[in-house]
């Protein structure tokens, strides 16, 4: 809805509220000039981007891992429920995601290189890193995570220096970081310690300038945080919430992938306590999969702790917000079948086909008609169309939360309204501050006369779970305004109910 305003209308609601959505609100309005709003339309950036992270995903574990366990990588990543609920949304959450991976592949190509980073390596780590803050404001976690990466490898290029030598690349094809810790420059290791002081200033500045461009979006956000207080009335950091909902969407396949994640921290730490006598960097830089497990553990959990440390001031936390970590999630699960396959590559397709078999059913569970909050607007729409006609009236119950209110389905499937009269209408979204409509109640339409030229009313409320209505809904108040109701049909989530005087 907002994607099809006009863009002065755009322009005007984001100075309201959801600033943390304009940039993607804006790409969406051209998308949509282009390829129509149809729910297929609305949804298929999302599974590009999708598609686009998993390949992300491959060439950051192919620079850092090996090539068979990029491949499975890469399969974990195309069917982890959160990153198939992702690319199902029309939301900004897989460009996000997408952009988390490909900003961490360009910065970890520049870290190493055997080459000096070119002015274009850095603008095109810029545009990502920037690029990611527009399209949502917590991606700046993301950021400093890679700050958290790059402090640790530049510290590592001063042993390096001692040490001489070029990078090694293995058999999976990644330029491996040798015992000193950093990927070294083939002039030796003076020329790669004066580069490493070199990468820290080009970062900082590379992200200052990114963080620049972007900085209005970043204080409009900041603004409107008061449009996320509703986090306060939910549990959104519950055990099962945590542990179950974040990544993995069902409790057999939680169980499976955290028990991989495991697997791969446990052999991280096994290697690292073998390799002690070394100093803890030298030991991480020639501990198999030592600093890719890292960097998915940072990736993973650091703008989790981060996020549930600001939800104890003010509301912040949604699981929703963290899926710029599925692709670091889906990593750390790969190198926990990696490391159970050891060299079997039969082994290793067996944990991919347990992971793929018990995501399948969530994956299906995602597809069904009532998969987005439970909502049937589409049933609901075809409804309308079969028994209203041009020139009726028609009432929604304006009761529910926000995101599930029937309204919505005159919106996202109109078809079925079309000729009807929105009688409580006060404001169209598009002339709106916020997002929504904003309306009369029936009592407040009845006092402006809206219904005195309406002899039949199409009332659409909402049905809860349990089958139980709203008291709220108006239906009270239009049976009291002299109106009978003559007939009713009932699909999923909803009730219309014909309505005479």
């Amino acid at each position: 809805m907002s994607a099809q305003r006009p863009l002065p209308s755009l322009f005007h609601m984001v100075g309201h509220i959801d600033a943390v959505h304009g940039l993607y609100y804006l790409g969406l309005h051209f998308w949509i000039d282009l390829f129509g709003a149809s729910p297929f339309s609305t949804r298929l950036p999302s599974a590009l981007a999708v598609g686009a992270m998993v390949a992300g995903v491959v060439l950051l574990v192919d620079r850092l891992g090996t090539r068979r366990l990029a491949v499975i990588a890469g399969i974990v990543a195309a069917v982890l429920p959160r990153v198939t609920s992702m690319g199902t949304e029309s939301r900004s959450y897989a460009i996000g995601a997408a952009l988390a991976v490909w900003s961490t592949w360009a910065l970890v190509r520049i870290v190493t290189s055997r080459h000096r980073a070119s002015r274009a390596d850095w603008v095109v780590y810029g545009v990502l890193a920037g690029a990611g803050v527009g399209v949502f404001v917590y991606f700046g976690l993301i950021v400093g995570v890679h700050a958290l990466l790059l402090l640790a490898l530049a510290r590592d290029a001063r042993p390096a220096a001692a040490a001489g030598g070029a990078a090694h690349v293995p058999e999976g094809g990644a330029a491996s970081i040798p015992e000193g810790g950093a990927a070294q420059h083939p002039e030796g290791g003076a020329a790669r310690l004066r580069e490493g002081g070199d990468v820290v200033r080009a970062w900082v500045a590379t992200v200052g300038v990114a963080l620049l461009a972007v900085s209005p979006i970043v204080v409009f956000s900041v603004a409107q945080r008061g449009q996320v207080s509703f986090l306060a009335r939910r549990d959104t950091t519950s055990p099962r919430a945590l542990l179950v909902e974040l990544w993995f969407g069902d409790t057999r396949f939680a169980v499976v992938a955290w028990a991989l994640v495991a697997v791969a921290v446990v052999a991280l730490a096994a290697g690292l306590l073998h390799r002690a006598r070394d100093g803890w960097s030298a030991a991480l830089s020639v501990t198999p999969r030592g600093v890719l497990t890292v960097t998915a553990l940072l990736l993973a959990f650091v703008p989790a702790a981060a996020l549930l440390a600001l939800n104890l001031a003010v509301p912040a936390f949604s699981g929703r917000y963290l899926s710029f970590s599925a692709p670091a999630v889906a990593i750390l699960v790969a190198i926990g079948i990696d490391v159970l396959a050891s060299r079997r590559t039969a082994v290793a397709a067996l944990g991919v086909a347990v992971v793929v078999g018990l995501a399948a059913p969530v994956w299906l569970d995602q597809r069904g008609p009532y998969a987005k909050n439970a909502t049937g607007w589409q049933d609901l729409s075809a409804l309308v169309g079969e028994h209203a006609v041009a020139g009726d009236a028609v009432v929604f119950d304006e009761s529910p939360k926000p995101s599930i209110e029937p309204r919505l389905a005159l919106h996202t499937y109109p078809d079925g309204f079309e000729g009807l009269r929105d009688v409580t209408l006060k404001t169209p979204f598009v002339d709106a501050d916020g997002w929504r409509d904003d309306v009369l109640t029936v009592p407040e339409a009845a006092a402006a006369g809206r219904f005195d030229d309406a002899p039949r009313v199409w009332f659409v409320e909402y049905v809860a779970a349990d089958g139980s209505t709203s008291p709220k809904s108006g239906l009270r108040e239009l049976l009291g305004d002299g109106y009978a109701e003559v007939g009713s049909w009932s699909t999923h989530r909803a009730r219309l109910v014909e309505l005479e005087r």
